[in-house]
């Protein structure tokens, strides 16, 4: 007997909107360390979140379509996977950066501390 996963239409657009969420997540990623690089000098960090952010825009625009339709065989679960320790690995950078300790003084030197926490929630988010 052959075992097949059939999820429901519940599960079906939860899963949209958890990949909305994570693509919304990241364009607001994108304007905070967009405006951090080009306003002020950056290190490595900065780059990599932008570098991640990026790549998720231009990839999960399909992500929270394709679920709806009954064809869709979660194409995205290895991508969402692989993504996701990314996505830890840019929260870790970026908890290190504004949470060590003042946090005016660390990457990007001058930034605004609220620009800076909101990047790091909405990447906790995108996780």
């Amino acid at each position: 007997m052959k075992f097949t996963v059939s999820p429901t239409k519940a599960c079906r657009f939860t899963v949209a909107a958890l990949n909305g969420l994570v693509w919304i997540s990241s364009i607001i990623v994108v304007g905070i360390t967009g405006y951090f690089l080009k306003k002020y000098s950056h290190d490595q960090h900065l780059i990599f979140e932008m570098c991640i952010s990026a790549i998720v825009l231009g990839l999960w625009l399909p992500s929270f379509v394709l679920p709806v339709f009954e064809s869709y065989k979660f194409y995205y679960a290895i991508p969402n996977f692989i993504f996701s320790y990314l996505w830890l690995t840019a929260f870790v950078f970026a908890a290190q950066d504004y949470n060590e300790s003042q946090c005016e003084l660390n990457a990007p030197f001058g930034g605004s501390c609220n620009l800076k926490l909101t990047s790091e929630a909405f990447i906790f988010l995108a996780l």
